[in-house]
């Protein structure tokens, strides 16, 4: 094919679908705008849809919106929650791709679908070899799919100062179809406004995270004591009125003492007195924000064993679990203990919990940072802003680790989505599916496999795995 032969035809450009549709310039430029050898600065036309079309026309839009693609494609085929790709050839021996979907977040991930899944797997074949670098070399293979998430909620927690380009991060979240992302800072950056307004141009809900007693109590070791706990309660009404409550975000997150391995403290369980101060601020704050979204960061370790104390916790608050047992859940993709019976037992009983309220589940295994090393944030700064040598530094001090832990992945990662199709039969009501970790340097894979099986866990591990590694956006080191 020659490069004149391509151009892109839109029906508006503005908010996710302009982001959706400079992600399909971007990586169609890739493969039709230059000659092998040649310096011919090429480029492709993109115009509203009643211009003149060329021998390949590629049609990004609603559904609602586009005449020609409702003249291809019927309303009911297209997923109310999903999205559409079609591929077919025209009598001129071009092509036309439909990319298409009823909401904008699913019309990114129509054309990120494209060429994550359409390119690696209907791409030529050179005698034993795949060739995706050749696809629009020839004229394309017909072929039609739709996809739909099994989660509504598929969310990342990650700290705000391990970010070294926040915008990249926000993209790779976006290429791997996550919508939500929770960032922990004990200090709030000078540029979250900034953050948070590029994520929602991707359809992207930006969660802010800080401490109800994690820091001011401890999480390991210290006493909890009366005073410590008002001291506490008054911390988090007052920084949320100082911080958060005008800065733009979507909701708070928070973790207080519950990372702990006891049980009770000064007599008194840790589920009943954490479930007590989390309703009391929380309707502190709610008088403030009605309709804040508040999520609790809970470590099941301390209180496993007391779950009917944590189901008083308020019903408007969505609890976030962490520590629920080994892989997924634990910061290690290894099968340690053998114990992934009483994990899925366990994951049963906080889904029936609380009668169908919101509930979180974090998967580990990806976490990336070094806590021999870990150093804590000095006062305010700019989230995400760091020079390109400093994530250069950051990606190959990380290299090895990335390695091993992908390795495990490959050997444990059927258990992750024996996890998710347990919880997709067994959910009582909405589910946040979190991934803890970092998209620091790159998309790796086991954060695109997480990722993938977030969205779909109707699926055999293996084709996953197939599926996700011959995607041209993973990296490797």
């Amino acid at each position: 094919m020659k490069q004149t032969d391509w151009k892109i035809i839109y029906t508006e450009y503005k908010g996710i679908q302009k982001r959706a549709i400079n992600f399909l310039f971007k990586e169609l430029s890739a493969y039709v705008l230059r000659e092998a050898g040649v310096y011919k600065p090429y480029t492709m036309p993109v115009e509203k849809e009643g211009a003149k079309l060329f021998k390949n026309n590629v049609f990004i839009s609603l559904y609602k919106n586009s005449k020609v693609i409702q003249s291809f494609v019927k309303e009911e085929d297209v997923p109310k929650k999903g999205y559409l790709v079609k591929v077919m050839k025209t009598e001129e021996g071009g092509n036309t791709v439909i990319l298409t979907a009823h909401e904008e977040a699913q019309l990114y991930y129509a054309a990120v679908s494209f060429f994550d899944d359409y390119v690696p797997k209907y791409a030529p074949q050179h005698y034993s070899f795949l060739m995706p670098d050749l696809t629009f070399n020839y004229p394309l293979l017909e072929a039609c799919y739709t996809n739909e998430p099994d989660n509504e909620t598929r969310s990342i927690f990650t700290w705000g100062h391990s970010t070294n380009d926040y915008r990249l991060y926000i993209e790779n979240m976006a290429r791997l179809r996550l919508n939500e992302v929770v960032i922990w800072d004990e200090h709030i950056p000078l540029n979250m406004p900034d953050l948070i307004e590029y994520a929602h141009s991707f359809g992207i809900k930006v969660i802010l995270g800080y401490s109800w007693g994690w820091y001011e109590v401890g999480n390991k070791t210290k006493e909890i004591t009366e005073q410590n706990i008002i001291d506490t309660k008054n911390l988090a009404i007052s920084r949320y009125i100082n911080e958060y409550k005008d800065i733009g975000a979507d909701g708070i997150y928070f973790q207080t003492f519950t990372e702990r391995n006891e049980e009770m403290v000064g007599g008194k369980l840790i589920s009943e007195i954490v479930t007590e101060m989390v309703n009391e601020v929380a309707q502190k704050l709610w008088e403030i924000t009605p309709d804040l979204r508040i999520i609790f960061g809970l470590h099941a370790t301390s209180v496993k064993n007391h779950l009917d104390k944590i189901a008083k916790v308020h019903k408007d608050i969505e609890i976030l679990w962490e520590d629920c047992g080994e892989f997924p859940y634990d910061y290690y993709p290894y099968m340690k203990k053998n114990a992934f019976k009483e994990t899925i037992e366990f994951t049963e009983k906080l889904l029936k919990l609380r009668d169908g309220a919101k509930v979180g589940l974090v998967f580990k295994g990806v976490m990336m940072l070094d806590w021999s090393n870990f150093a804590h944030q000095q006062g305010p700064y700019l989230i995400g802003e760091n020079h390109p040598k400093v994530a250069k530094h950051d990606r190959q001090v990380r290299a090895n680790a990335w390695r091993e832990i992908s390795s495990q992945w490959l050997k444990n990662g059927n258990y992750v989505l024996e996890t998710l199709k347990f919880i997709k039969q067994n959910k009582l009501g909405k589910i946040n599916m979190c991934l803890a970790g970092t998209l620091d340097g790159g998309i790796y894979l086991p954060m695109a496999l997480c990722s993938e099986m977030f969205y779909n866990c109707d699926d055999d591990f293996g084709n996953v795995v197939k599926r996700v590694s011959t995607r041209d956006c993973i990296s490797y080191d």
